[in-house]
């Protein structure tokens, strides 16, 4: 499964879509007690729109809601460029991890998800070190 779609099952599973809840089961992801907005902090929603601006994505739900940070990671998987990449690293690295940890200390049934952002952000630092050592 390619990186876009992953984030976009991952974001379908927390609404509740069928693909989206096999593939949680799949990895283990207990999703019944997700609580809605994750954020805790009340400047991180003003941070994460600038994200979503900067880059022309349009929110539908609250800027900080785990469905719009995996929407918003799945659009910018889809670029193959690396200036995407930089941005999809520096927000999972800022945002979607640091939202997620907090997540997971409410539900323990998004660590399989928390995982699996973790290993990507490493893969994205892997091929940035690469792309910038290659220069």
């Amino acid at each position: 499964m390619d990186r876009a779609s992953l984030y976009l099952a991952m974001a379908l599973a927390l609404l509740g879509v069928r693909e989206g809840v096999e593939l949680s089961r799949e990895l283990g992801a207990d999703l019944r007690n997700v609580i809605g907005g994750s954020s805790k902090h009340r400047s991180l929603p003003r941070a994460i729109a600038e994200f979503y601006e900067n880059t022309g994505f349009e929110a539908v739900e609250e800027p900080d809601s785990l469905v719009t940070m995996l929407t918003f990671i799945a659009q910018l998987a889809r670029q193959d460029s690396i200036e995407p990449l930089k941005i999809q690293h520096r927000f999972l690295r800022v945002h979607l991890i640091p939202t997620l940890t907090h997540a997971v200390e409410k539900c323990q049934g998004l660590k399989p998800f928390l995982d699996i952002v973790v290993e990507d952000a490493g893969y994205l630092k892997q091929i940035l070190t690469t792309e910038t050592e290659s220069k």
